[in-house]
């Protein structure tokens, strides 16, 4: 009896490694056709870096504001970009860069003009010895659905038509929104910028608009996913603004509001053209320097 288990044993034991054998082989090969695949990595054109913002008030204007602004601008300048992009329409393309030649020429003066686009776009452009500023900003009309949208129709329409879900949703959505605002008020601008521009608050923006925008109106009007859609449009036509005046060897340096940077950053990610540099790595990286 026990020889016979013992020749079982070994029989089984031979089928085992046989089977483990066979596994290895197909892993193997498996693993080589993986290896195989190929990829459009070689179609990259150039780096690019979303930086986030809020848009400015008369405060940026304030001397504490000016000096950490400066502090902010000499990072900025680290990644040492080829090319500024600001977050208005090329329709402006003209007026913008007449009024940024005349900046650069002390003509033309920014001391009172509080939006971004002045205070980081012009003074970073200028420190890199940039001929232009670059525009991408592209705003696709509301229609169907979002037709004559505003925010409080939005809000009144998910309050009217979906009670429950509205309050349990707006009410989680704004105790965190309220919560990362005291944090981020205790803040100075450079670690503010710092702050918005990790990996952690893009996910805190795309989770908000996925929480909200896409559940108002589901199986009714659908307002709320037309909306993030036409988010999405949004940023696929200003992600593809960028690629039309990308060069070869680009570093792209983009100044845009926050919440445009967690689909921005993908769509880049997802252009092989583009190589994503992380803003809030960078920022942290020069935080102490």
């Amino acid at each position: 009896m026990n020889t016979i288990n013992k020749t079982t044993l070994v029989w089984w034991l031979g089928c085992i490694l046989l089977w483990s054998a066979s596994q290895a082989q197909v892993a193997d090969e498996f693993q080589k056709q993986l290896n195989q695949l190929k990829t459009y990595e070689n179609l990259t054109l150039a780096k690019v870096m979303v930086v986030g913002t809020n848009h400015f008030k008369k405060d940026v204007l304030t001397p504490q504001k000016q000096t950490d602004l400066k502090r902010l601008i000499a990072a900025l300048a680290q990644f040492k970009p080829t090319k500024v992009v600001v977050e208005w329409n090329p329709k402006k393309f003209d007026e913008t860069n007449q009024n940024y030649r005349a900046y650069v020429a002390k003509k033309f003066s920014i001391r009172q003009k509080p939006n971004e686009v002045y205070q980081i776009g012009f003074r970073l452009a200028r420190q890199m010895a940039h001929d232009t500023i670059w525009l991408f900003d592209n705003r696709p009309a509301f229609i169907g659905s979002l037709e004559g949208f505003t925010f409080d129709k939005f809000l009144g329409f998910a309050d009217k038509h979906d009670k429950g879900f509205y309050d349990k949703h707006l009410k989680t959505i704004t105790k965190v929104w309220n919560y990362n605002k005291a944090l981020m008020k205790k803040l100075n601008l450079y670690d503010y910028f710092t702050l918005i521009n990790s990996d952690k608050m893009s996910q805190v923006n795309a989770q908000r608009m996925h929480a909200f925008e896409t559940r108002v109106g589901i199986r009714n009007t659908w307002m709320g996913p037309d909306w993030l859609g036409r988010w999405y449009q949004r940023n696929v036509r200003m992600m593809s603004n960028v690629l039309k005046i990308a060069r070869k060897g680009d570093r792209i340096l983009i100044i845009v509001g926050d919440n445009h940077k967690w689909v921005l950053d993908e769509l880049f990610k997802n252009a092989p053209d583009f190589e994503v540099v992380s803003s809030g790595e960078h920022l942290l990286k020069y935080r102490k320097k």
